[in-house]
């Protein structure tokens, strides 16, 4: 009988060694894998799509890249503006002070202004608004630290201009003849772009950002309101 079962156990035992191997296989790899991931860092980008929820879906790429280089995105729609405002203020009161950083195209860039502003009513601050081509946007707000807005002023879009207690930094980048409102939320340049004033914002960031000679940079010259 020990001689019949004999090559059985030899196969079980085989078995149970590739078991082993596989199991300890698979931990390296996810061990290689944690390791070479991108780390967290601090903040939290919030990004708003325009009108419909599907015409600015440059959003959702652009909050895949920030996951990748370790800073947390999230794209919603513009119409949760508000009460998206009041759950940040809830975190912040209850201590959460990471930076604070605002995107959006279209509507969605309208709202950001309105949820800086809204923000600005509790005293809490915006580290940074990128937005994509506005179409109505308000005065920026003495709380936003700086903003960013890339703009096609031959179609819908608006450059922004700072409220009277703005003393932060202002860039309104033309981008006639580059793209338009339905694609400029898509622009990988212009998403490189965000992502380096993102890392500059959040502490970590090593690259400047270019501005090519064709932009047209706004000072933060209060403004009447």
């Amino acid at each position: 009988m020990l001689t019949i079962f004999q090559p059985a156990r030899r196969g079980l035992r085989a078995a149970m060694v590739s078991l082993v191997l596989l199991v300890i296989g698979g931990m390296v790899t996810s061990s290689a894998d944690a390791q070479t991931a991108a780390p967290h860092r601090p903040g939290h980008v919030y990004l708003m799509r325009g009108l419909f929820n599907v015409f600015s879906l440059g959003m959702d790429e652009l909050a895949a890249k920030l996951e990748k280089v370790g800073v947390r995105a999230e794209a919603v729609s513009y119409t949760s503006w508000s009460s998206l405002a009041d759950s940040i203020a809830a975190q912040y009161r209850a201590g959460n002070r990471e930076p604070i950083i605002l995107m959006g195209h279209s509507y969605g860039a309208d709202t950001t202004i309105s949820l800086a502003r809204k923000l600005n009513d509790s005293r809490i601050p915006v580290a940074l608004i990128v937005n994509f081509d506005p179409t109505a946007p308000d005065r920026v707000p003495p709380n936003v630290h700086r903003i960013i807005n890339f703009y096609v002023p031959t179609a819908w879009g608006r450059p922004v201009e700072a409220g009277k207690q703005f003393r932060g930094r202002l860039s309104n980048l033309n981008e006639s003849g580059a793209y338009n409102h339905f694609v400029i939320d898509k622009a990988d340049a212009l998403h490189r772009q965000a992502i380096a004033a993102v890392l500059q914002a959040v502490g970590r960031g090593t690259h400047r950002i270019r501005q090519p000679a064709r932009h047209h940079e706004v000072s933060a010259a209060p403004a009447a309101q």
